[in-house]
């Protein structure tokens, strides 16, 4: 069931109430009974579990591949001459 979060605009107080999506608003504060609750919109939280994430694949490329496990003077080098090679221009005759 979700959690919605709710300030009363008169004394401040903010509650969390579970409520069914389909269900109605509080119309009241729970502590003072005073009437126009303000809904508060957070940030849901998300986790991401198993593969196909850029959170939990780039995590495994670090450890794995062996480009993340050099110093980062030696990764600057390594990178350089990858950008090199990409932009070297292939002619076919």
């Amino acid at each position: 069931m979700p959690t919605y979060t709710y300030r009363c605009p008169t004394c401040k107080e903010v509650s969390d109430v579970e409520k069914s999506m389909l269900a109605d608003h509080p119309k009241e504060c729970p502590v003072c009974s005073a009437e126009g609750l303000i809904h508060l919109v957070g940030v849901p939280t998300v986790i991401y579990r198993g593969s196909g994430f850029y959170t939990t694949d780039k995590v495994l490329d670090e450890i794995t591949d062996p480009e993340y496990q050099l110093s980062e003077a030696d990764q600057i080098k390594y990178f350089d001459e990858k950008l090199k090679e990409e932009r070297t221009v292939k002619v076919f005759t």
